[in-house]
């Protein structure tokens, strides 16, 4: 009997030690896949790589199609810090032509590092549909890299730390949100020194993250990471404790313009969440009636991943809801485009997204013990939001033309009961 409950002991140890193994070389090695198609040129076109190159291009796109509509207008809003004096959001309004009665807006860079794809995604969207599926009673709004600095230094949030996807609180709440899921896990999510790619926390990062599950389940600890935070200014995901500047610039901007449409489409681009090369529809579910079918219709047969399912995480402070909540009267719709790098829906992809925003954010505060580090993590991070694949590029900007192109048609035909 000791004989056999030795080798049951024995079996069990190598079985463990495999597995850790296993997992090990599995999360160190780990990059999600690209679909398998063929580069295309014209594609990549739309691409640049720097935030002057895009905000250049941006510019030289407008002054190509500004002849063929009336009244349009275009300009930017100086974001000042400390770093740098020369970033802009820059914007573009075609006015409705006809009948002032939807306005859709789309908007890029609201988390800086993801300006690269949403730029080229908005210079695609104004060569080659503007002209061919605007109505004469729709109006379009362009924003152009929202958080310049996170754009121009590859970072996600402002020059102060502050994810502008949080700090949009809308009037009826306040800053004073409480994540305590996050406050449990400071020394989890904010290592207070500098990175060492090397070191042990971070070679076996999965087995303290997968331990962290066992306690709470994937489902708490990504809520707890993801969802904002108004407490801890060197943590990510940091909400503020105001408005970031450029947010009371748009306010006054923004209610003026959508007062003179009676309907509203609000699409934000974004990158990141998600099977890789996929763009996912993501929101949280309207409680609003007129407001669900308008989504439901415009994007009729089109799956959406509600925020507000269960394996879905919520945020406070988001962009979007906060649009909706400035002109009470006229109807907004809101929308989240998220192209998907890392599969973010699986366990060693969400892993090694938490574990590459936790790298960042503690070399932005804390640098870094080596050179080689600093280049590991800013590689993988920009890979994260924007990466280089010719074949990922090619696949989103596809699929950015098709869901645009329908998206306009239906909001153009859409019409409130």
């Amino acid at each position: 009997m000791k004989k056999a409950l030795n080798t049951i002991l024995y079996s069990l140890l190598v079985i463990l030690l495999a597995a850790f193994i296993w997992s090990t070389v599995r999360f160190t090695t780990y990059w999600a896949k690209d679909p398998v198609l063929e580069a295309d040129s014209a594609q990549l076109s739309y691409y640049y790589e720097t935030y002057d190159e895009c905000r250049n291009a941006f510019i030289k796109s407008i002054v190509k199609f500004s002849t063929d509509f009336d009244s349009v207008k275009s300009g930017n809003f100086y974001v000042h810090g400390k770093a740098d004096n020369d970033l802009t959001i820059n914007w573009c309004y075609i006015p409705a032509q006809k009948t002032r009665d939807k306005l859709l807006i789309i908007n890029s860079g609201l988390h800086g590092i993801e300006g690269y794809t949403g730029s080229a995604v908005q210079i695609m969207f104004i060569e080659k549909i503007l002209n061919q599926y605007i109505p004469d009673n729709m109006g379009v709004l362009l924003l152009h890299g929202l958080n310049p600095y996170g754009f121009k230094y590859n970072r996600k949030t402002t020059e102060h730390n502050v994810d502008l996807n949080r700090n949009c609180i809308t009037h009826d709440q306040n800053f004073d949100i409480r994540n305590q899921g996050f406050a449990n896990l400071t020394g989890f999510l904010m290592p207070a020194d500098p990175v060492n790619i090397n070191n042990l926390r971070n070679r076996f990062f999965h087995m303290t993250a997968i331990y962290r599950i066992i306690q709470k389940s994937m489902p708490v600890l990504r809520q707890a990471a993801l969802q904002g935070q108004y407490d801890f200014e060197k943590g990510f995901y940091y909400g503020g404790k105001d408005y970031e500047p450029q947010i009371k610039t748009l306010e006054p901007f923004l209610v003026n313009l959508i007062n003179d449409y009676s309907m509203v489409l609000n699409v934000d681009l974004h990158t990141g969440y998600g099977e890789r090369g996929t763009m996912h529809l993501f929101i949280d579910k309207p409680e609003d009636e007129a407001v669900l079918k308008g989504v439901e219709t415009i994007f009729e047969g089109i799956k959406i991943d509600w925020g507000s399912d269960e394996d879905f995480y919520s945020i406070g402070g988001e962009y979007i809801s906060w649009i909706n909540s400035l002109v009470p009267g006229v109807l907004c719709i809101p929308m989240c485009f998220e192209y998907g790098t890392l599969n973010s829906q699986e366990i060693f992809g969400s892993l090694k997204s938490i574990q590459i925003m936790i790298l960042e954010n503690q070399g932005a505060h804390y640098g870094y013990k080596n050179e080689k580090s600093e280049k590991k993590v800013k590689y993988m991070f920009k890979e994260m939001y924007y990466p280089s694949s010719p074949v990922w590029r090619t696949k989103i900007m596809a699929d950015s033309y098709e869901m645009l192109s329908r998206m306009v048609k239906n909001f153009g035909e859409f019409k409130m009961e």
